[in-house]
This record gives structure tokens, C-alpha cells and sequence, in this order.
């Protein structure tokens, strides 16, 4: 296996997303030096204490300047040390990995995001892609799925997209909260949206048993499996 090729990072900005997840800026440590990557594309990451964990870019790739990354808080894990991190805090970022979402398969496509939890980092590159050049791409359309509607990342984004996409979110456990929108998960959510899955193109990140239900089902009504795309 070939030796890991580190780039040091330097965080710029932190920010409390949800109460479990954290957004975090870096840029290189070194001046002149950019970060090229894919949309949808993940790294690897040296976290504080010592252990390594793997990351999907949250950020847009013709941002050259910095890259940025949704990180949920799990107790123990390697994520809950990165979640930890101030500005000015110096990290350890591997080059790029995966074979992303290659904008060139959307470009001129119906589109179908569908993501749920952290699994929105590489999915919120291509949309930032996407809406800097809608006129690009066909009709495009983000499911989303939380627990809950606060846990909801990035939510100035999100209504942004919403001026131009359709936005979808599926919250599993609204409790009782102020939640108008569709309760259940994601894969209850795809049948009612009433969309022509056979002539889309998506891009799905999740959990390992999220990401098999929702291809099945696409798989169901008729959209070609080589168009169901992941970003490993």
C-alpha cells in the first residue's frame, strides 16, 4: 500500500452546526500551496490524539483558497477528538481520495441528491458546484434525511439551494417540534415524490444500509444501476 502523503492544514474557522456536528475551515499551512480535489472526494485526516479517520470535502473544489468538512460528534471516535479543534489549531490532511461524483456525469442531467446525516458533506459539494451553474444540469432535486429538524447542517445553504432546486427533508423523529414536513426516513419519503427516477442520474451517501435501500429502490422504478453513483 503506498505511504500516505500529508499536507499540513491549518484550521480557519469553526462553527457549532447542529448539536452533534461541527463545520470546519482549513487551508494550507503553506503559502501558494492549493488543495485540488473532486466533488465528493474524501481525505483522510490525522485528528488530534494521534488516531486517523477518513472525511468527505464539504466544500465547492473551485474554492481553491480552503476546503471545509461537516464532522458528526461521536463519543470515543477519532471525530469527536477532530470536532474539538479551534482556529489556529494545525492538522494533517492525506490528498485526495475516491472517485468522488464527477460533475461531468450530471452536467446536461435530471439530478437526485440523497444523503442523510454527515453523509450531506459530499453531497454539499456538488450542490454548491450545481448552483453556481445551474443552467448546466437539468432539474435537479436534494432528499435529505435527519432525526430531527434541528439537526439540519448548513442551513443557509439549504434555503439558498431552495431558490433554485427542490429541496426535500425527511425527519425520522420530529417530536414535537415545529416540523411541518415529511415524517420518516429518507427511502419512506423517494416513493411519494413523484419524479421520473428513470431519467435522473444520483448521487447517494449515507449509511452502508441507507445507501443499499435507496439504490434498490431506484433500481425498482427503472433508473439504470450504472447511473446510481457513490463517491468511494
Amino acid at each position: 500500500m503506498a505511504e500516505t502523503k500529508w499536507i499540513p492544514m491549518t484550521v480557519t474557522e469553526v462553527h457549532q452546526e447542529t448539536e452533534q456536528m461541527v463545520s470546519l475551515r482549513m487551508q494550507p499551512s503553506v503559502d501558494h500551496v492549493q488543495f485540488d480535489f473532486r466533488t465528493g472526494q474524501y481525505v483522510k485526516i490525522l485528528c488530534p490524539g494521534g488516531r486517523e479517520a477518513y472525511f468527505a470535502i464539504a466544500s465547492n473544489p473551485e474554492e481553491k483558497k480552503f476546503i471545509e468538512f461537516l464532522v458528526k460528534d461521536v463519543e470515543g471516535s477519532p471525530a469527536h477528538d477532530l470536532s474539538q479543534v479551534k482556529p489556529d489549531d494545525e492538522l494533517r490532511v492525506s490528498t485526495p481520495m475516491g472517485k468522488g461524483f464527477p460533475l461531468e456525469r450530471l452536467k446536461g442531467k435530471n439530478v437526485l441528491l440523497v444523503g442523510m446525516g454527515s453523509g450531506l458533506s459530499p453531497l454539499r459539494s456538488v450542490m454548491k458546484s450545481i448552483h453556481r451553474r445551474k443552467q448546466d444540469f437539468g432539474k435537479v432535486v436534494l432528499v435529505y434525511g435527519v432525526r430531527r429538524p434541528e439537526d439540519v447542517p448548513f442551513i443557509d445553504d439549504f434555503n439558498l439551494w431552495g431558490m433554485k432546486i427542490r429541496v426535500e427533508i425527511a425527519a425520522s423523529q420530529p417530536g414535537k417540534s415545529y416540523w411541518s414536513g415529511f415524517e420518516g426516513r429518507v427511502t419512506e419519503l423517494l416513493p411519494k415524490l413523484a419524479l421520473s427516477y428513470e431519467k435522473m442520474v444520483a448521487c447517494v451517501c449515507g449509511s452502508k444500509e441507507m445507501e443499499e435501500e435507496v439504490a434498490k429502490f431506484l433500481e425498482s422504478v427503472g433508473m439504470p444501476k450504472e447511473n446510481i453513483l457513490f463517491n468511494y
